[in-house]
């Protein structure tokens, strides 16, 4: 007896100066098979131009499957990704990334209370847990010192 596996697939499609974005996912896709995901639009957006690097939701230590579980049950995909980047720019505060984060969660949750609450998990996690992830990423970059200090703001 043989055992297949069809594992759900889905592809993220970024590249210089566009915001990442991920492809639906396909259930239970025949490994033996393409899987064409169509056309897909990729928006340009500055913040993924130069240095910046991303991961979506999760420190870069976490597995990829907890990233992606992380990404797929909040829907802060994309706020996660900007966020990561505002960590890249030596111009701004960690304080500023951090109201960024929970303004731009909020933008998406439209007012419902158990996304909003979810968006306040993510902004607490960030605002205490942070600081570590935004001093590697501006030493990454080669921030000045005045840059890296903006992590301590």
């Amino acid at each position: 007896m043989f055992l297949v596996y069809y594992p759900d697939i889905f592809c993220e499609v970024s590249g210089e100066c566009l915001q990442p974005t991920n492809t639906n996912v396909k259930k239970k896709h025949n490994q033996n098979s393409l899987a064409d995901f169509g056309t897909i639009f990729v928006e340009e957006n500055n913040n993924f131009c130069g240095k910046g690097n991303w991961n979506g939701c999760g420190q870069r230590e976490l597995p990829g499957w907890i990233q992606h579980a992380a990404d797929s049950i909040s829907g802060f995909q994309d706020q996660c990704n900007l966020h990561d980047v505002c960590y890249s720019n030596c111009d701004k505060t960690r304080t500023q990334c951090e109201n960024e984060f929970r303004k731009d969660m909020f933008g998406v949750c439209n007012g419902d209370w158990s996304c909003e609450f979810l968006a306040d998990l993510f902004h607490t996690g960030v605002t205490e847990l942070g600081e570590d992830s935004c001093l590697a990423d501006r030493k990454r970059v080669q921030c000045s010192d005045d840059g890296q200090n903006k992590c301590f703001q």
